[in-house]
């Protein structure tokens, strides 16, 4: 939530939780997309009864982030760059080493530069997005969560 505001989207309420949502998943084959397919096996009988909104959201309004890094921020861990799964065990261990202890602030730092993702520019992963509120406007579509497209009634 600091780095909502951080960005620039003030909380709306003291009380206000942000809302989750996916800007970009990669399926099995490693293929990324912006709408999930869902025929998609890994969601078979884990949404059933539920809708999945499709939302459109003004850049201004959204935090994306590395959903693989995010971890790190949530557990307040050493947030390494994108490519170090590319780097040898030692190295990669290494650096966890010598960061673990890094101060709050430079921990942050870590974050905005390789958990937090610009909107306009999204990457070949899984991306998460957070905003504080969905309008009517927002939303595109909804349809059931799962199941084939052509067996998906009307829910006007």
């Amino acid at each position: 939530m600091g780095e909502m505001e951080h960005k620039g989207m003030p909380r709306p309420d003291p009380d206000a939780a942000p809302l989750w949502a996916w800007a970009r998943w990669v399926d099995s084959k490693g293929r990324a997309h912006t709408r999930p397919d869902r025929r998609y096996p890994g969601f078979r009988n884990q949404y059933d009864g539920l809708e999945l909104l499709h939302l459109r959201v003004d850049e201004s309004r959204v935090l994306c982030t590395d959903f693989d890094q995010y971890h790190c921020v949530i557990s307040r861990w050493p947030c390494a760059p994108l490519d170090a799964g590319t780097w040898p065990p030692a190295e990669y261990d290494r650096w966890l080493d010598e960061h673990w202890d890094d101060p709050a602030e430079k921990k942050r730092l870590q974050y905005r530069e390789n958990a937090i993702v610009d909107p306009a520019h999204l990457p070949d992963r899984w991306i998460q997005a957070c905003l504080w509120t969905i309008t009517p406007h927002d939303v595109v579509d909804i349809r059931p969560a799962c199941g084939k497209p052509d067996t998906i009634g009307d829910h006007g």
